[in-house]
């Protein structure tokens, strides 16, 4: 009896409640395609954060973009574009599914039409049918010879600045929806960061091979510096070396030449780093060849500017400062190529050593002149690199010669080596707590 009078109540029913019916199914069909797409998005945007997450090759980086942001948006192709500041231009980094003959279509600049640079300003740019938009008439043969149809294009941007652009292709008429922009902008977000961080660390790797060759190349220049100086009866002998950087171009060295004599070199190559390193080891190397065979020290000066013109790029340039000293002798004979000249002091008066010729570098065929002075007992000789005459005070102000003369003044009772910390101790004093911008190197000699 229960069942039939069930029976009679479902007949009962009318087509009202079969509609309600109808909807509450169809809602319900709705609510698990939304629930299913949300998982999807969720999905693609946690696959997205776990590939970009981490320290990764920047193109490597690039090519994850675009296939997750294709797969994520089930499109047919996709590209990827970074924008280079400078010039406008957005350089086709990473593409999925695309042809070469589509992505080697043309340079694309930022400036070129409104859908880049609205893109670029973080608007999402959807195009149902490029074959006829005026965004894509310079490429309209390459998009159907493509077989593309719909686009969406969003930027990339890294706190408010561009970084480039996605641009997403489906070969048949598609409307992307609001989820598709907004997962499309979520994984554009998130690969901004990742392609900045990709950068950093790009720039941290290049700077430790840097690093490294710049500690390479700095142990190499200090062994090129004397270790030892020189044990010359009749000359007390000092010298100091400071380094503004790891590697730079200032050199002095000692040569002890065959028949007894003692050649002192004070150099500065210009310019920092390697490049200066590097030539200030050539310079060493030409000198100690040269010096073995050559006695007259012009034409040692000659040979070596011809190497260094040879063996240098254009517009390296260096100075060079050299003395002879006789063994017991009362003289010295020097050549100064364009080097600031060296002070002999006899007792509180000063002779500038300027006799020479131009800096090496320039004329392989320049010409220099040999400059001779006496050299007595308690003379002395100080030649230094333009690092402590333009070592600089709060004021901007130069130590300068005249400072650097009354210091070398001020220490001529002194031994070499003491000479040599006074006077750098008096710069420091001058100078303070200002940055150094140069290598300083200076070359002490008196007679006992």
């Amino acid at each position: 009896m229960v069942r039939m009078k069930n029976a009679r109540r479902n007949t009962r029913q009318g087509p009202r409640d079969r509609d309600l019916l109808n909807h509450a199914v169809e809602a319900t069909v709705r609510l698990d395609r939304k629930v299913r797409r949300l998982n999807q998005d969720l999905s693609s945007v946690h696959e997205a954060s776990r590939l970009l997450t981490g320290p990764m090759d920047l193109e490597q980086v690039l090519e994850i973009v675009v296939r997750t942001v294709a797969q994520a948006l089930d499109a047919d192709a996709a590209g990827l574009r970074l924008l280079t500041p400078e010039t406008g231009e957005l350089t086709l980094k990473a593409t999925f599914g695309l042809s070469d003959a589509y992505i080697n279509k043309g340079p694309v600049t930022a400036g070129e039409s409104k859908l880049n640079r609205r893109a670029l300003k973080g608007e999402p740019i959807v195009v149902e049918d490029m074959r006829h938009s005026k965004y894509f008439s310079r490429y309209h043969d390459n998009i159907m010879r493509e077989g593309l149809v719909s686009s969406l294009t969003v930027g990339m941007l890294y706190k408010d600045s561009p970084i480039g652009m996605l641009r997403l292709y489906s070969k048949r008429p598609r409307t992307f929806s609001p989820q598709d922009i907004a997962l499309a902008q979520i994984i554009a977000a998130q690969s901004a960061a990742a392609i900045v961080n990709a950068r950093l660390y790009r720039e941290a790797l290049e700077k430790q091979r840097l690093d490294r060759q710049l500690k390479i190349a700095g142990e190499v220049q200090r062994h090129l510096i004397p270790h030892h100086l020189p044990d010359i009866p009749g000359l007390d002998i000092g010298a100091r070396y400071v380094p503004c950087y790891e590697v730079g171009g200032d050199l002095y060295d000692f040569i002890p030449l065959p028949d007894g004599r003692l050649l002192v070199v004070l150099g500065d190559v210009m310019g920092k780093g390697v490049p200066a390193s590097l030539a200030m080891a050539s310079t060493r190397s030409c000198l100690r060849a040269y010096a073995e065979c050559i006695k007259d020290l012009p034409e040692l000066m000659r040979r070596v500017n011809r190497m260094f013109c040879i063996d240098t790029a254009a517009g390296e340039f260096a100075t060079l400062f050299c003395a002879l000293f006789e063994p017991g002798g009362e003289a010295l004979s020097y050549c100064n190529a364009g080097h600031d000249p060296g002070l002999l002091f006899h007792g509180e008066d000063v002779q500038r050593l300027t006799a020479g010729g131009p800096l090496m570098g320039v004329d392989p065929k320049a010409d220099y002149e040999l400059g001779c002075s006496a050299f007595h007992t308690g003379d002395m000789l100080l030649c230094y690199t333009d690092g402590l005459a333009e070592a600089m005070n709060f004021e901007r102000e130069p130590f300068g010669r005249e400072r650097i003369i009354q210091a070398a003044r001020d220490s001529l009772s002194l031994t070499a080596d003491q000479s040599a910390r006074s006077i750098l101790w008096t710069m420091r004093k001058f100078t303070g707590l200002t940055s150094r911008f140069d290598d300083t190197a200076l070359i002490v000699v008196k007679k006992r």
